[in-house]
């Protein structure tokens, strides 16, 4: 099996597994809180990533946590990672599952935005529609009514800005820090900052939650280091296509599990992100050929 090949599976099975993540974290009790659940997400990932650094060492010598220098970048990505993580927690648990996953698809608009002001980045000329129309998708799947519904919608989208952020500052530290190292600094980070509120609003978890709990933590550990693996084995631009197939699956387990029915604003604003990603996907392979 080629290289490109293998990371296409490593990406659909990430993409289920975050899927997977999502229904689950729907699923939960409001006694499980959102720190509760990111920690259980991150404290395992902890452990295999640490594992995995320990069974490696004979053959290839990774830092736990990086090289001096690249602290301040993974940093930088461990904080906004964490943030987008607590903001995508809270607004699953209070919106339709569809239409969480269509807003944080919005997160290349702003990964985009963050390289070209801050980074100085050029922009290509097919990238300029593709976020016009990004943008629009994203404001129609929100379709904003500044009421409180609005809440959870707003946490998801700002959920995609802290995404949008983290990836510029990944470049900095990826060529020279190994992908373990990265998930294992941000696990680390995620699991000391939720200790002050678990510590303050104590509780321990009860009958399904203790399942659910668990389940967030495998799929969500599992999933990230698919996805890490898939981005290794093939360039970015050929295989994050493919993680726009999050959408029709939030759609699915929504409807069959927690009899969800996305508003047609919701399913229009996701087919204009997926739309506009493909076009891009299909472009850039069109000029690299």
């Amino acid at each position: 099996m080629q290289q490109k090949q293998k990371a296409v599976i490593y990406m659909m099975i990430s993409v289920i597994l975050f899927s997977l993540m999502q229904l689950f974290i729907s699923m939960t009790s409001p006694a499980a809180n959102i720190f509760q659940q990111v920690f259980f997400r991150n404290f395992l990932g902890m452990g295999i990533c640490i594992y995995y650094i320990r069974k490696e060492k004979q053959t290839e010598k990774i830092p736990y946590f990086g090289d001096l220098k690249s602290q301040p970048y993974l940093l930088g990505r461990s904080l906004f990672g964490f943030l987008g993580l607590l903001l995508m927690f809270y607004a699953t648990r209070h919106a339709l599952l569809a239409d969480v996953t269509i807003l944080t698809r919005t997160g290349p608009l702003f990964t985009t935005l963050v390289a070209v002001f801050f980074l100085h980045e050029k922009l290509p000329r097919i990238q300029i529609p593709v976020l016009v129309v990004i943008f629009a998708g994203g404001w129609l799947a929100a379709n904003p009514t500044f009421d409180s519904s609005f809440l959870p919608l707003g946490c998801a989208l700002l959920s995609a800005v802290c995404n949008g952020i983290c990836y510029p500052l990944l470049r900095f530290s990826r060529e020279k820090e190994h992908a373990m190292t990265v998930i294992m600094h941000f696990s680390t980070f995620c699991v000391i900052a939720c200790i002050p509120f678990l510590i303050q609003n104590f509780s321990i978890p009860q009958g399904m939650d203790i399942i659910f709990l668990l389940l967030i933590a495998l799929t969500g550990a599992w999933g990230q280091i698919f996805l890490t693996y898939a981005y290794r084995l093939s360039p970015a631009a050929e295989i994050a296509i493919y993680d726009q197939f999050s959408v029709v699956f939030s759609i699915i387990l929504g409807y069959l599990f927690l009899h969800q029915i996305p508003s047609w604003h919701s399913l229009a604003g996701g087919a204009l992100i997926v739309g506009a990603s493909l076009s891009a996907y299909l472009y850039n392979t069109k000029k690299g050929t």
